[in-house]
């Protein structure tokens, strides 16, 4: 079973106190004393509960109430007897007279207990506070994470291996400087086989032979071809190509020879 309640609570006053109830509970107890907290209401006239009575007078109040920070010394009695008792607010209390219980816990939570932490030592077991042990997991994994940055970049085969079309039109490039131009004698022959088979196939042959090179004749001009010293010019050219220049024209054609010649 719980304890009972000091008071039925039925009409009483709550919320803050005023000025008058605290000269009826001041002059109250300075007359008669400390009493059983649940009669001093109605001995004193006071629409309040006795537990109210009580904190009333004790946290604010009594004549031997002191105001203000605790001092230095009081800190260091409140750590030492708190390394002893612990969280047990009233006994401490009872050790340092003119303090509360609620004001040495308060001055604790918001002073003391920052200092001792700034310190080193642990508020709670008044020993000083080991360094955190790093996770071994969480090593590794910055480890690993620092071995990818450092790693260089390395360049993608695909960048370092030519393409196959870029190697056939390298290939087809150095063949084509590699092989010789030779574009009079076939503009001759292109031009000279727009005029008749014979022409195309004597610049062939003459091109074919090695020999010194011989000033051949305009072939475009009509007058130039009937002009030409034939035997004179095949002379010149080395001797005889092995050729016949009209074996490529028939009986039938009707090309006579002994005109050009």
């Amino acid at each position: 079973m719980g304890r009972q309640p000091c008071c039925e609570k039925v009409g009483l006053k709550k919320g803050p106190w005023t000025s008058e109830e605290d000269q009826k509970l001041v002059t109250f107890l300075l007359s008669h004393g400390q009493c059983c907290w649940r009669l001093v209401p109605k001995l004193a006239g006071l629409l309040r509960c006795g537990k109210s009575c009580r904190l009333r007078w004790t946290n604010y109040l009594r004549p031997d109430l002191k105001r203000g920070l605790l001092s230095d010394e009081e800190e260091k009695m409140v750590i030492d007897l708190h390394a002893q008792l612990g969280n047990r607010w009233s006994k401490i209390a009872a050790r340092l007279p003119g303090r509360t219980d609620n004001e040495i816990k308060n001055h604790w939570n918001t002073h003391i207990k920052k200092k001792l932490k700034k310190m080193g030592i642990n508020p709670v077991t008044h020993q000083p506070v080991s360094p955190a042990q790093p996770d071994p997991l969480k090593q590794q994994q910055q480890q690993e994470r620092h071995q990818r940055l450092d790693e260089p970049t390395k360049p993608s085969v695909s960048s370092q291996e030519p393409s196959v079309s870029d190697t056939g039109s390298d290939d087809r490039e150095e063949e084509a400087a590699a092989a010789p131009t030779n574009n009079q004698p076939q503009a001759v022959s292109c031009s000279a086989s727009a005029v008749s088979p014979s022409c195309s196939s004597s610049a062939s042959a003459s091109a074919a032979t090695s020999g010194p090179d011989v000033d051949w004749p305009d072939l475009f001009e009509m007058d130039g071809i009937m002009d030409i010293d034939w035997a004179g010019l095949l002379s010149a050219s080395g001797g005889s190509t092995g050729v016949d220049l009209f074996d490529h024209y028939s009986d039938d054609v009707g090309f006579d020879q002994q005109v050009w010649m």
